[in-house]
């Protein structure tokens, strides 16, 4: 997995952008607008599987005074991307772990928040659980969270054409606009076998957090977030 994401850095920030039509900035400022309020005026916390921190800004401007931002992901490429492109000037507040999540060692009750976006769709039901209690260990008494993946939209009228979009013209747009991002031409399947966070929600509510359930765009994001009881 490091291998894929490592080869794909370059390429991921126009992949993201031309592929979702803006939407996934949409969905990362939502992710970060539906975080709650951390339990200190200087927040310190994680981002998990952070990529290329397209969802730092958002933060940051949410949280002015947040103190750190640790990033946390098994794709070094991805970091040095972020920094070299996007975070130059934010570098002072942004610490890098090259850490797998599912096997990490993040110390316990070290962080006030902890923030995901899309990469809840690779795991299986094992990985999620493994993840919920990742974030329960991290978070401090009175810790927030806030998760939001791509999702699939059932019921909605238009779902058969999305599906198509992601299925299909994912893999076209690809070929034509970024030759080399092939990996991820599976993100149709993963998003479709996720389906959306509900599950992953449960396994939050099991390790004794609170959480709220919030679908953007008929369904076709979906979000967790919430609060450890203090």
């Amino acid at each position: 997995m490091k291998g894929v994401f490592d080869r794909c850095s370059g390429k991921y920030i126009a992949f993201s952008w031309i592929c979702s039509f803006g939407f996934t900035e949409r969905w990362r400022r939502q992710c970060a607008a539906a975080l709650p309020e951390p339990p200190t005026a200087t927040p310190t916390g994680y981002d998990l599987m952070a990529g290329t921190g397209e969802l730092w800004p958002h933060l940051l401007r949410r949280f002015p005074d947040l103190a750190s931002i640790t990033a946390v992901d098994i794709s070094s490429g991805m970091h040095q991307r972020a920094l070299e492109r996007l975070h130059r000037h934010r570098a002072h507040r942004i610490t890098f772990v090259e850490d797998d999540v599912l096997a990490s060692a993040l110390p316990d009750a070290s962080a006030d928040f902890v923030v995901s976006t899309f990469g809840l769709k690779t795991f299986d039901t094992q990985h999620q659980a493994k993840l919920a209690e990742l974030i329960a260990r991290c978070l401090r008494r009175g810790g927030v969270f806030s998760l939001i993946e791509a999702s699939d939209p059932k019921g909605w009228i238009l779902r058969p054409l999305f599906l198509l979009y992601l299925k299909a013209m994912l893999p076209l747009i690809e070929r034509l606009f970024l030759a080399g991002a092939q990996d991820f031409t599976m993100i149709g399947t993963y998003s479709t076998s996720f389906g959306d966070a509900s599950a992953f929600g449960d396994r939050l509510r099991a390790e004794g957090l609170e959480v709220e359930l919030k679908r953007c765009f008929f369904g076709c994001a979906t979000l967790v977030a919430g609060r450890k009881p203090s």
